[in-house]
């Protein structure tokens, strides 16, 4: 190839238009790409609580054993991240919905369906929390990688020469196979656990049952993984050689492939789902306030609560709101924690219940919403 053409499509696909960006190069690296470093928040609180209850001279002050010093720990994680950021960024989703006047017009049965939710969580909080947890853990999963691909179609509509299907195609099956690997290993070997709670697994799929069904269906993600990344990386090169590199969409790419691939490698799966569930957030804080500005830009917001949080200058407005319903939650938390010895609960039952109840909520609505393209663009 000629080097003098390779310098000239390098040095192209180097500089970026302004108009590729979802708002501006700034915004768009501090919520929605760079913000990925978020991801070591949970793990690195987790391991120093660790750390700090560690020492014999406090464990014995404490009268715990290690099984419950891991759970503090991990609790305790669990706590501070859905008080800060996890809370905030499901409560924020109520602002385009429940608590948006046009919204709720036109969407009466989908909002009264999205009602059936809590009854459906206490009920299996009760009745059979394991599969409780189960059906969260999975959903949650698509729903992260749904959101990574809800900004990859808004980036793709930033693109004046438009994206082909097969491409199209190709940046999904990449993105959301990237979490299977590594997280099927798990299952068939019968590691997948939340806390304390194993994930329900078919165990005629685990490697110790039916060895050639377990093994077939890790290598047969891992070859779905392995030959669309290898695809989608060698795309984003002759793009690049081409100066056509989407610079923005290619760099979250990245990132969402290397995080969403690894984050099951960490032994609590919890705190690692904490991990990517922390940089989903703060992603989702900064969209949904950004569209609601732009909604009130466009033709106006006529709930007053919403369109007095979402003008420019009050974002804090919007985010202590939302840490206010956190706030909310942690005391309904905290009245059946109070109450767990006569309900006959677990912690984690009076934790996932209220938690879920709002989050699932959450899930239901993002599917409606995250078809939206057009509430991104300005």
């Amino acid at each position: 190839m000629n080097t003098t053409f390779s310098a000239t499509a390098g040095a192209r696909a180097s500089t970026v238009p302004g108009y590729l960006w979802l708002n501006s190069k700034t915004w768009d690296l501090t919520f929605i790409s760079l913000s990925a470093v978020l991801v070591l928040l949970p793990f690195a609180a987790y391991e120093f609580f660790l750390y700090l209850l560690g020492f014999e001279s406090i464990r014995g002050t404490l009268g715990v054993a290690v099984p419950d010093i891991l759970d503090f720990s991990r609790n305790t994680v669990n706590g501070l991240i859905a008080l800060l950021i996890g809370g905030p960024h499901m409560y924020a989703t109520f602002t385009r919905t429940f608590l948006d006047g046009e919204f709720r017009k036109h969407h009466i049965p989908f909002l009264l369906g999205s009602l059936l939710l809590p009854v459906c969580v206490v009920s299996l909080g009760i009745v059979n929390f394991q599969l409780l947890i189960t059906f969260f853990f999975f959903w949650a999963s698509v729903h992260i990688l749904h959101q990574i691909a809800y900004i990859l179609d808004c980036y793709n509509s930033k693109n004046p020469k438009g994206i082909s299907i097969q491409a199209r195609v190709l940046d999904y099956v990449v993105v959301f196979s990237s979490l299977l690997p590594l997280g099927v290993w798990r299952m068939v070997n019968n590691d997948f656990k939340i806390g304390q709670i194993q994930l329900l697994f078919p165990e005629f799929m685990m490697i110790e049952n039916n060895p050639t069904i377990g093994w077939g269906m890790f290598l047969v993600v891992a070859m779905i993984f392995g030959v669309s990344l290898t695809l989608w990386v060698w795309k984003a090169y002759r793009e690049y050689m081409r100066g056509e590199l989407h610079a923005p969409k290619a760099l979250l790419m990245g990132l969402t492939i290397v995080v969403a691939f690894f984050i099951p490698a960490y032994h609590e799966l919890d705190v690692a789902f904490q991990g990517f569930n922390t940089w989903h957030s703060f992603q989702y804080l900064g969209l949904t306030l950004y569209i609601n500005r732009l909604r009130q830009q466009k033709q106006g917001i006529s709930t007053p609560l919403i369109r007095n949080m979402s003008l420019a200058g009050r974002g804090w407005r919007f985010y202590a709101f939302n840490v206010g319903c956190a706030v909310g939650a942690v005391c309904m938390i905290a009245i059946l924690l109070l109450n767990k010895e006569m309900l006959g609960f677990s912690f984690d039952q009076c934790y996932y219940i209220v938690v879920l109840s709002f989050l699932l909520m959450h899930y239901y609505h993002d599917h409606l919403l995250f078809t939206q393209i057009d509430a991104m663009k300005a």
